[in-house]
């Protein structure tokens, strides 16, 4: 007949106490040990040999049950099931008959244990056999027991005295037993069951997927040319991406059409706008908005920051000298003008490009004290690329050269930021270019190296056109 799985738990659980069992005679060999040492120190009188005779039977019973266990044959576990709950229930009647010790709980120790196995009639013989070995213990007891008290006791008299407590406790051990075998194996039985309507339901639903696999094969087939699909159009986008980027560039180089400072203007600003975001995030400032992805798109974009520009007349943006009233009045619509001109550029990447330049074109003559234009706006109301763009955009007009004035020392500037700080500009983004000192000095240097004969090229085309001009000399001079 073969085993069911239900089978198969209950026997492996019986391999399991019984180990148990062994490990807990292995155990009990303290005992017998502790007799004779507290015998020897005076502590307690127990008979050498009678020590000595519990040690030998706990010894030999325990070696049994553990070489029967170790076998591992499933014939002798019930063997060593019946074993075990013997040797346990001898050794507590060698630990009471005696007199030395006075054993109470003890006697349903081994009933307990019987409980583990689940095992119903088990349970009720060994608490019946546990029953039989405390009273035959009471009665080999009784004969050694002093009879001192008012009168003379007989033997008989003590037994007779003391075994109903003993029936009554039994009673107790026998239908607490009783009651915890029956509910544990039926509770496990249960459980069986509900197992095993969930292996059916498993096993349905796994010869409904089997009669699926073939479909899913094919969907999966599908699935691989549309990932494959996927691929090449993300290497396209990846690709329109970046011409994307490429005609950015374009259009700002086209800015030195109508603007002789433009081309090198957004650039620079776009240099600036890189290193005070990386200053920022390294200062512990607007760390999950200022990531490496969003850090490149803000340089980009800055590039297009003065496009409105293309609609203010030329004969104020390349005024030599200051503006009039009226002038700066139309200089101030260029933030205005460049959202709407950005309004119209196609969208990259996502769109999310797009609304940065937006953003930046619209805001970036804002200030944090809400003293800037086109609308007045304060504080963090101004959009974070905008207001970095504000700096970055401040810092290289007050370090570059101008129609309308000379270039000032970085130290001039640095000293600017450090006076409007709060003000212009919001605290941590002027500390940020305040700490940038050195590495603006350096960059401004490069500009001036690499830019110098390509402006002198495009202020002598300009002159051509505009003789005013012709009090220009060489950039950053």
């Amino acid at each position: 007949m073969p085993i069911t799985e239900e089978d198969s738990f209950f026997i492996e659980n019986i391999v399991n106490i019984n180990k148990r069992i062994y490990v807990i005679l292995f155990w009990a060999l303290i005992v017998p040990v502790s007799f004779v040492a507290l015998t020897y120190v005076g502590v307690w009188y127990v008979p050498t040999l009678y020590a000595v005779m519990v040690f030998l039977y706990t010894l030999v019973m325990a070696s049994i049950c553990c070489i029967l266990n170790k076998t591992g044959k499933k014939t002798l576990q019930h063997v060593t099931m019946y074993l075990g709950l013997i040797a346990i229930s001898g050794f507590v009647f060698l630990l009471g008959f005696k007199g030395v010790i006075v054993l109470t709980i003890s006697w349903a120790f081994a009933p307990f244990i019987s409980c583990l196995y689940y095992n119903r009639r088990l349970t009720r013989i060994t608490t019946i056999i546990n029953f039989i070995l405390t009273v035959f213990a009471y009665w080999l007891k009784s004969a050694t027991v002093t009879l001192v008290l008012s009168g003379v006791k007989t033997p008989m008299r003590w037994f007779v005295e003391n075994v109903p407590g003993v029936i009554i406790e039994f009673i107790f051990v026998f239908l607490v037993t009783d009651f915890l075998s029956r509910r544990t194996y039926e509770t496990f039985r249960r459980l069986m069951s509900i197992n095993a309507d969930k292996d059916g339901a498993y096993k349905r639903l796994n010869e409904k997927t089997l009669e699926q696999f073939n479909t899913n094969k094919e969907l999966q087939e599908k699935n691989e040319y549309i990932e494959k699909l996927n691929k090449e159009l993300n290497s396209r986008n990846e690709s329109l991406s970046e011409n994307q980027h490429k005609i950015v560039e374009f259009v700002v180089k086209s800015f030195g059409s109508f603007d002789i400072f433009g081309v090198t203007h957004n650039y620079h600003v776009g240099k600036y706008v890189q290193e005070i975001c990386k200053k920022l995030a390294n200062s512990g400032y607007y760390e999950e908005e200022l990531t490496e992805e969003k850090i490149e798109c803000y340089m980009l974009a800055a590039l297009l920051h003065d496009a409105g520009k293309i609609r203010i007349p030329q004969r104020i943006v390349n005024k030599v000298g200051k503006y009039t009233e009226e002038e700066y009045e139309i200089m101030k619509t260029h933030p205005m003008e460049g959202r709407k001109i950005l309004e119209g550029m196609p969208l990259i990447d996502d769109g999310s490009f797009n609304i940065i330049a937006k953003e930046m074109a619209l805001y970036h003559h804002e200030r944090w004290d809400g003293s800037g234009y086109p609308y007045g706006v304060a504080g963090n109301t101004i959009p974070l690329c905008a207001r970095i763009l504000a700096a970055a955009d401040v810092l290289d007009a007050l370090i570059s050269p101008r129609l309308y004035k000379e270039p000032k020392s970085i130290d001039e500037a640095i000293k600017v930021f450090e006076e409007e700080k709060g003000k212009s500009f919001e605290p941590c983004i002027a500390d940020a270019v305040i700490g940038l000192k050195n590495e603006i000095v350096s960059i401004d240097l490069d500009f001036k190296t690499m830019e110098g004969a390509k402006f002198d090229d495009e202020l002598a085309r300009w002159k051509k056109f505009y003789p005013e001009l012709e009090v220009l000399g060489k950039a950053g001079k």
